[in-house]
């Protein structure tokens, strides 16, 4: 396997040492598919990605390419699933078959969009592996399942405003939440955030 989709995969586990585990998973594709995802997050700005879906023996699995930027996107949607993805595989010979692959008409503007377009392809192949074998990802890994909490990620708005967070807890007060910080919060501001004590991550991203 590659050196680089190697680590990619290994980076979803804990322990670099559990890639074994997986690497031997079987994997059947006969077909994949592309969908268009769009939401428009508290800020303006509108997020686009493409949901990568894998088929094979009556199963599928998901994977989300968040590199949309410009028209990169537009063009893989615009192209189709035309990629040799069909066959019988094991994890790590997909992985290693996907790190042969030329996925872009034109090298994308932000680099790091390679890594995200081939994660998703990764994950929706360890998805749809994990269903082919009917066996949740914690058996695989040899680990005990515990429950997970999840985050809602957003902005406070331009300008921000605490009423954007009031608003979602009015409608779910157990909500756990990860803030995307601006430079233009003011220590009122802040203050308000804290007493809600809904505030698990703050990202502070170019601030």
């Amino acid at each position: 396997m590659s050196s680089a989709a190697a680590y990619r995969l290994k980076g979803m586990t804990t322990d670099a040492s559990l890639w074994p585990r997986l690497a031997e998973l079987p994997l059947v594709i006969e077909s994949y598919e592309l969908e268009p995802l769009h939401a428009a997050p508290a800020g303006g700005m509108d997020r686009e990605t493409t949901q990568i879906r894998l088929l094979g023996l009556g199963a599928d699995g998901a994977g989300e390419d968040i590199g949309r930027f410009f028209d990169e996107g537009d063009a893989q949607l615009a192209a189709g699933p035309c990629l040799p993805l069909a066959g019988e595989w094991t994890l790590e010979s997909f992985c290693e078959h996907l790190a042969t692959l030329e996925q872009w008409a034109q090298p994308p503007e932000w680099d790091a969009a390679l890594l995200y377009r081939n994660w998703a392809y990764e994950s929706a192949a360890l998805d749809l592996a994990l269903r082919q074998a009917t066996r949740p990802l914690h058996e695989v890994l040899g680990r005990e399942a515990r429950p997970l909490r999840f985050v809602t990620s957003f902005g406070l708005g331009d300008p921000p405003s605490i009423e954007t967070l009031r608003r979602r807890l009015a409608h779910y007060p157990g909500l756990r939440l990860k803030l995307d910080a601006s430079p233009d919060w003011t220590p009122e501001l802040i203050e308000q955030i804290a007493a809600t004590g809904a505030v698990d991550t703050i990202d502070f991203k170019g601030c």
